[in-house]
């Protein structure tokens, strides 16, 4: 059966298989991340700046829910409540032939609409968090 596929580009780049194997080896490594963090500046903007950016936190925050400490994890980040539960649906997506993850993402197509704007609203809430973060 042919059929015309519609694009979903707020979609499409995070299944990629590339991206979901980076996400599988970062889901691996967060067990192994220290929770006081790396350590190492790995933000340019606050490294430039010394001011924090909207992801500021979210690779401690994922080491911390990682480990288990999901309160901790709210203080580093608030939006690791959206963000590491991706992860780990992006990690164990690598885990699948290709041909398997397109076929999820075509049963997707019913709530295309509401996915859409919800990625929107977590887009603008996050960025909305670093400009409030600035402050």
């Amino acid at each position: 059966m042919n059929f015309v596929r519609k694009e979903r580009t707020w979609l499409r780049p995070f299944l990629t298989p590339w991206v979901r194997r980076v996400s599988l080896a970062g889901f691996a490594a967060s067990f192994f991340f220290p929770i006081t963090g790396l350590g190492v500046d790995l933000c340019p903007i606050h490294a430039v700046t010394g001011l924090p950016c909207p992801g500021c936190g979210v690779t401690r925050g994922i080491a911390l829910v990682s480990h288990g400490d999901w309160f901790a994890a709210l203080g580093a980040h608030p939006f690791i409540l959206f963000l590491w539960p991706g992860l780990v649906i992006l990690a164990f997506s690598a885990l699948f032939p290709q041909r398997v993850v397109d076929a999820a993402e075509a049963r997707l197509d019913v709530l295309e609409p509401a996915f859409s704007k919800s990625w929107k609203l977590l887009l603008a809430a996050f960025l909305g968090f670093g400009v409030v973060r600035f402050f």
